[in-house]
């Protein structure tokens, strides 16, 4: 479990170091010179465990690697001009297998014991929306789209007789249901509403939980229908509190409400790519630190858990930050991410200037192993700081100077104290006064063996005046509290059933204790001074706030409530038929248990659907409820204007399966 005083390191497990050359793939898979970015050119897991054993990657101070799904992926190259391979790990054929081009299952396992015993948690990447590329009407293409069960096929594209897969077309992006509901190019979507696809899912992922791993990223979230995947994060953390992040990509300044909807209520924390298309504004384009500031505002008002959603200057699937015209723009960028509210990922190669444009070029070979560069040496630092400053993991931000190219700011949790200063400017920066919480003394930044370095001594109301900045240049200064008071800093998950495991992470919890959520008792399983576990207690659904008795005498209260289900979840597709509405209306559905709202219409389920899957004036929405439990419903009509209109008759009812997908389907009742 990961909790945001850490740094990730995303790794594309067959770009970063080869190990073994005994792993490469054929020679049609396989570039030897590495002149063909879309081919293996022989990364794998050997290679990673020497760059753990060597200090590579604990000098930089990160506490995670996220490397690439390790399941088995399709053999063949597709027909295009490069002959592209599966090296990204994103075209899988069989979760209950792994990729022999990273190596041997037992070296995956050496993989993750190395890491744990290095003080380094194993987060993979897993992909339940889809396989390898298929087109329906060829067969023959590449593989078809085939899922396999540990070595025995399951269904293949063209000839589902099954329906494992989704047959509705490919997206065009116009809205969620299309998105949701139809293929992703041409990848085989796969249909978690089939209850084989939904079983062998969860088998496939409970699998890889029990080789050690720690976290997953969901990949392509977003196209996967949120009732389902916010079950499928429920049977994870029933199964284990493995850490849980999903893909759910925004375009620059694109809509953030459903995204934030679903981080807030799923369970699951998402990639914050409204802080990524900030940092590229504020340092490559025309509106600099305003549109940062402007990200800020907005997504301290979208997400409860803002700590938790991950941050990153770039990744796999956009250009690189770096521009080979400015590198020195990185470490700047780096000191900004590394002190910013969320969880950090750095994607591999950042450390060495690593720079290129789109996919395939943001994806080369690891250049260089050096620890020497300023930003290696940055990443470092401000790890170390991350790790022992409480502010800047879970403290307040505060804007204390904003223009288009310099930014100063204060992180703040009780006694922790970190000002940060950025000058983007070629030339010297002259500060207003500021005024800090700083307590009155003399700083040196903890930077200054990367950045030249100036000295700010705050007057006694933390004031400093004439701060002189140099060109392109960053500024940290610090102060850590000697507090004792016991600071229940983070739980995990934030979501969860009844019986769950919970995780409760602080400084100074005492060796012993009483925790309660809601109110209600929750069993202790273990209480260290930095680490307690629990389970969640029986206790109504909602969400709830955890409270902490240290040593029978001190009290702690995180600030964060946790989400409690009814029970462990299952997803319903609801079907309703025969609703004929305005242009403006949509269709919710709220009933007796807290999943579909409680009968509160403002948290009524939905919106749902009618295009697609079931087509007007038959509607449909797959939505997580619990299981083995007796559902009363009603749906309802809500105009944009807000007038809601009730169907009329006595409640629908029926009784949820005690695992898996099912289907209800009812007559709207006028």
């Amino acid at each position: 479990m990961l909790n945001p005083g850490e740094c990730i390191y995303q790794i594309i497990t067959d770009r970063f170091c080869e190990g073994n050359p005994g792993n490469r793939p054929p020679a049609e898979l396989f570039s030897a010179d590495s002149s063909n970015p879309r081919k293996y050119l022989g990364g794998d897991w050997e290679g990673i465990i020497a760059r753990i054993g060597d200090g590579y990657l604990t000098g930089m101070g990160i506490s995670a690697i996220l490397i690439s799904q390790p399941a088995e992926n399709i053999h063949v190259c597709m027909d295009d001009e490069a002959g592209t391979a599966s090296y990204h790990g994103y075209w899988p054929r069989d979760f209950l297998r792994h990729n022999p081009y990273f190596g041997s299952l037992d070296t995956f396992r050496a993989l993750v014991n190395t890491a744990h015993e290095h003080g380094l948690k194993v987060i993979i990447d897993f992909t339940p929306n889809h396989t390898s590329p298929a087109l329906e009407l060829q067969p023959a293409y590449m593989e078809n789209g085939a899922l396999y069960r540990a070595g025995e096929l399951v269904a293949a594209y063209s000839g589902d007789m099954e329906r494992v897969f989704l047959h509705n077309g490919g997206t065009s992006f116009l809205n969620a249901e299309d998105s949701l509901y139809r293929n992703l190019y041409d990848l085989a979507g796969l249909d978690q509403m089939n209850p084989q696809a939904d079983e062998f899912l969860r088998e496939g992922i409970a699998y890889w939980l029990d080789q050690g791993v720690d976290g997953v990223r969901i990949d392509a979230a977003k196209h996967i229908p949120p009732g389902w995947l916010t079950s499928f994060a429920g049977f994870i953390h029933t199964r284990k509190p493995a850490y849980l992040f999903g893909e759910w990509f925004l375009e620059a300044h694109g809509r953030s409400q459903d995204n934030a909807a679903f981080a807030n209520n799923s369970g699951m924390s998402l990639l914050h790519f409204m802080f990524t298309h900030a940092m590229r504004e504020s340092f490559h384009g025309l509106r600099g630190f305003e549109a940062f500031a402007d990200m800020l505002c907005e997504s301290s008002g979208c997400y409860k858990h803002l700590f938790d959603q991950l941050i990153f200057l770039d990744n796999h699937d956009m250009s690189r930050f770096t521009q080979d015209s400015d590198p020195s723009l990185t470490d700047l960028a780096l000191v900004l991410l590394l002190t910013s509210a969320g969880l950090p990922v750095v994607y591999y190669g950042t450390e060495q200037y690593m720079s290129g444009g789109d996919d395939p070029h943001n994806r080369a070979m690891m250049s260089s192993f050096s620890r020497e560069t300023p930003a290696y040496r940055i990443l470092a630092e401000l790890n170390r700081l991350r790790a022992r400053n409480l502010a800047i993991g879970y403290g307040s931000t505060e804007l204390l100077h904003v223009n288009s190219k310099v930014l100063a700011f204060e992180r703040r949790y009780r006694g922790n104290v970190a000002l940060v200063l950025l000058n983007l400017e070629e030339r010297e920066h002259v500060l207003p006064p500021l005024v800090t919480s700083l307590p009155q003394g003399t700083y040196s930044s903890i930077l200054r063996d990367v950045f030249a370095d100036c000295e700010v001594s705050p007057e006694a109301e933390g004031d400093i005046r004439n701060m002189v900045m140099a060109p392109r240049s960053a500024y940290v200064y610090t102060c850590e509290s000697d507090s004792e008071e016991p600071a229940s800093l983070h739980f995990y998950p934030k979501a969860a059933a009844p019986g769950s495991e919970l995780i409760i992470q602080g400084r100074y919890l005492g060796d012993t204790g009483s925790l309660t959520v809601g109110g209600y008792a929750a069993t202790v399983t273990s209480w260290k001074s930095d680490r307690i576990v629990a389970k969640v207690p029986a206790i109504p659904a909602g969400t709830h706030h955890i409270q902490g008795l240290r040593n029978g005498e001190k009290e702690f209260l995180l600030t964060e409530e946790l989400t409690v289900w009814t029970g462990k979840l299952v997803t319903v597709r609801l079907v309703v038929k025969n609703i004929l509405t305005e242009y403006d209306s949509q269709v919710f559905v709220t009933g007796n248990v807290y999943e579909l709202g409680a009968w509160e219409v403002d948290r009524a389920a939905g919106p749902f659907y009618n295009h697609i899957v079931y087509r007007y004036p038959t509607w449909y929405c797959d939505i997580s409820l619990p299981a083995d439990c007796r559902i009363e419903c009603k749906f309802l009509l809500r105009s944009d204007s807000g007038i809601v209109r009730w169907e009329q008759g006595v409640a629908h009812s029926w009784h949820t399966p005690p695992e898996g997908v099912s289907e209800m389907i009812v007559e709207w009742q006028e």
